[in-house]
């Protein structure tokens, strides 16, 4: 399955601010801004459902190699433990030494194995780092166009 990027998600071609002439009305200045606005928080929201996607998907695969890990290691600790036990216990002719030895080498196996999925999943980012960073510009966007609008009206 394709992840889609989220910088990918279109936004809105970049307007000349239309200067107020008189031949606009106020009422068709705010119409437009409402416009933009309602076109712009629709982008914002599109961008932040694609990142949020990506996200989820990237903590969901973590979290599967995680839970995959554990289980191989649980298996594989099932399996081994009577062979190695009983190998060593011969060795040693000690068999509770031998399944000592034998859980505290599973349980080093299992911790790198936990650690190597919490690696994966703190690697992961969480915030929408490009919603956030246009929400910025949008915002001073709004700003300018707010004080345009004010100097046009003083005009």
């Amino acid at each position: 399955m394709n992840t889609p990027d989220p910088r990918a998600v279109t936004r809105a071609p970049e307007r000349v601010p239309a200067s107020f002439d008189g031949d606009q009305s106020l009422g068709a200045l705010f119409s437009q801004l409402a416009n933009d606005s309602t076109t712009l928080i629709r982008q914002e929201i599109a961008l932040a459902k694609a990142e949020v996607r990506q996200s989820v998907r990237q903590t969901t695969n973590g979290a599967a190699k995680l839970g995959a890990a554990a289980a191989m290691a649980t298996v594989g600790a099932l399996v081994l433990t009577a062979f190695l036990v009983l190998l060593l216990g011969d060795l040693l002719d000690n068999y509770w030494l031998s399944a000592l030895i034998v859980g505290v080498v599973f349980l080093l196996i299992g911790g790198i194995l936990a650690m190597s999925g919490m690696r994966k999943l703190k690697a992961v980012q969480l915030a929408p780092e490009n919603t956030l960073a246009t929400l910025r510009e949008d915002k001073a966007w709004a700003q300018s166009e707010l004080q345009q609008v004010k100097r046009d009206l003083r005009s």
